[in-house]
């Protein structure tokens, strides 16, 4: 049995996502595919667009067999936990053979070198990062300076050329999660095997929508958002013509029947409930919150009465430190009661599969060292405190997540516990 894992958020599933998905099964010669998947709120700390089961429905009629749910608290995280918490479930699982990834740089050796850098972080290599950083320059500026010249330093045989990565390597933002897939495997001595997908099509930030070429999911996101804008304002038909060459069928689909029954959310819909969370925090209580800092919390204060929304209050705190998507993951954080990221994965939580792949799911149930959760209700009765209080804290933001969509539908609320997992044939 070869299977491989797959780090996503499907914000929302493209031709890019497919490519890979395709490149796994043909070139990797996998027997499944299991997806660990950012559950109602994603990285940069906003709702995903679709719903987590909208989303995992997408990515098993695009080929995925399994779909396990990343908890909030690691979803909304910055790189580096985000990472550690997906790689630690997958390794988790006990059958995972290669963790495949996209990146901008397209080679995984000279990501795993880096890797190791970074985690054993040598003398020369420290004494670079101290000077950087003594230039006024931001952490992540300093350390990919710090990289580059240790890297171009090395003469030890079979890698000199690596240091042809070095102007690159931790530029991008697919390498720095990459990278960061690297780092937890090496920290858990994991048997799992990188291996990178070189990114095609748009560019990470790309805005642009080009016919048949893999879109970035920020352009798909900007076209959604113009389109709801325009179609708020008058009374002309949602035109999804443009997307119909950039994402697979099954997904467009889905999409659409999404945006039709006005199943989606966006960063704007958090606009009352985050100025409701702000309203009557003291600074110290604010920096009880994951991400947010002293300083973070003063501005918050300080800013509080021009509040006019979600992004407009994270463009209104961003400075030259605090960096906009930051400011996101700190005020969803709040929003959201998460105070710090858990350092262990002790379960997995099921939102879909292929009935195809019950042997699978049998072969993780022998050698996984995590059960995998197919009803949370029950699985809550045997936990752990600590377990339990990741279980709730993500049960209470997608019931956020859930509510919102209600507010907007007027559909009736559907609690998390009696959500249904995604069976495809």
């Amino acid at each position: 049995m070869n299977v491989t894992g797959i780090i996503a958020e499907y914000n929302p599933f493209h031709l890019g996502h497919l490519h890979q998905i395709a490149y796994v099964r043909e070139k990797l010669n996998s027997d499944y595919i299991i997806v660990a998947m950012s559950g109602d709120f994603v990285q940069r700390g906003t709702p995903a667009l679709l719903s987590k089961y909208i989303r995992a429905e997408a990515a098993l009629l695009c080929g995925a067999d399994l779909v396990l749910e990343l908890p909030v608290q690691i979803s909304s995280a910055s790189a580096e936990f985000f990472a550690a918490g997906a790689v630690s479930l997958l390794n988790g699982l006990g059958v995972v053979d290669q963790l495949c990834f996209g990146s901008e740089e397209g080679a995984v050796e000279g990501m795993c070198l880096a890797a190791r850098i970074l985690n054993e972080e040598p003398e020369n290599f420290q004494a670079l990062l101290e000077k950087n950083l003594k230039q006024g320059i931001s952490f992540p500026a300093a350390r990919s300076r710090a990289l580059s010249e240790y890297l171009c330093t090395m003469r030890s045989p079979g890698e000199e050329n690596l240091s042809a990565f070095s102007d690159t390597l931790l530029s991008s933002p697919n390498n720095i999660l990459g990278i960061e897939y690297c780092r937890a495997l090496l920290r858990l001595h994991s048997n799992i095997t990188p291996v990178t997908l070189k990114r095609e099509g748009a560019g990470y930030h790309d805005l642009t929508l080009k016919n048949n070429q893999a879109p970035s999911a920020s352009a798909v996101r900007a076209f959604l958002t113009e389109t709801v804008r325009q179609t708020q304002t008058s009374s002309s038909y949602k035109d999804f013509s443009a997307l119909e060459n950039m994402l697979p069928a099954a997904s467009l689909q889905l999409l659409k029947n999404a945006f039709f029954n006005q199943e989606f959310l966006t960063e704007n819909d958090l606009d009352l409930i985050l100025h409701y969370c702000l309203m009557g925090k003291t600074a110290e209580e604010l920096t009880e919150y994951a991400d947010v800092s002293p300083e973070l919390a003063a501005r918050i204060i300080n800013c509080l009465n021009d509040y006019r929304g979600f992004s407009q209050f994270a463009e209104l705190l961003k400075t030259k430190e605090l960096t906009y998507t930051r400011i996101q993951r700190a005020l969803l954080h709040i929003l959201l009661q998460i105070r710090e990221t858990p350092k262990e994965f002790s379960f997995g939580r099921v939102l879909g599969f292929r009935k195809s792949a019950s042997p699978l799911l049998k072969e993780i149930k022998k050698r996984g060292t995590i059960p995998l959760v197919t009803k949370p209700s029950a699985s809550a009765k045997t936990f752990t405190p600590d377990e339990k209080k990741l279980l709730d804290t993500n049960t209470a933001a997608s019931n956020i997540y859930e509510s919102l969509i209600c507010h907007k539908t007027g559909r009736t609320f559907v609690h998390e516990y009696q959500k249904q997992m995604i069976l495809i044939p």
